[in-house]
């Protein structure tokens, strides 16, 4: 099965306020621009979609994530990012993540599921969200390009999740 993240669509996250929509996303992006741009908060976007803690989005709690939360005073109570896949067939299928005051909503195709079964959902899109190399983050670009054959296969393994039959290879 062939699906491309097609589009992302980012509503008052981080330094971005109203709508702001991310694409059409190529089978290879890099996002540049000048310091202070927003490109790390794009990356954020997308873990955060991709179902990333909160600590892992240069936080301490989802509020924060808010447009205007980093000024101690948000403007909204209300944030969003929208992942929209493509399939080989023109079909396409939606996640949302939703930031309310301090909770958290999930969406597959504008219906309200649980986090285990947005997981799960990604998970069949063959999007090993556990796997932390699907995006390099900026400052991570030359402890990425360093790593020894040993550390390239073992990340191998988690992107491809053959690193859950290691045990039984190899036994």
């Amino acid at each position: 099965m062939y699906v491309q993240l097609e589009r992302i669509i980012i509503f008052n996250f981080k330094s971005f306020r109203g709508k702001v929509v991310i694409g059409p996303i190529k089978s290879f992006t890099a996002i540049i621009g000048a310091n202070g741009s927003g490109k790390s908060n794009i990356m954020d976007a997308i873990s955060f979609v991709m179902g990333e803690k909160a600590k892992k989005l240069r936080v301490n709690q989802l509020s924060e994530l808010i447009y205007g939360a980093s000024t101690g005073t948000p403007l909204f109570n209300r944030a969003h990012v929208t992942a929209i896949f493509i399939f080989e067939d023109n079909t396409n299928k939606t996640f949302t993540r939703s930031i309310y005051n301090t909770s958290c909503e999930y969406k597959i195709n504008d219906e309200v599921v649980t986090a285990e079964h947005y997981i799960l959902e990604l998970g069949k899109l063959n999007l090993n969200v556990k796997a932390k190399h699907f995006l390099i983050f900026q400052g991570a670009i030359d402890s990425t390009i360093m790593k020894t054959p040993k550390e390239y296969t073992h990340i191998f393994e988690e992107i491809s999740n053959s690193i859950e039959l290691k045990g039984e290879y190899e036994r």
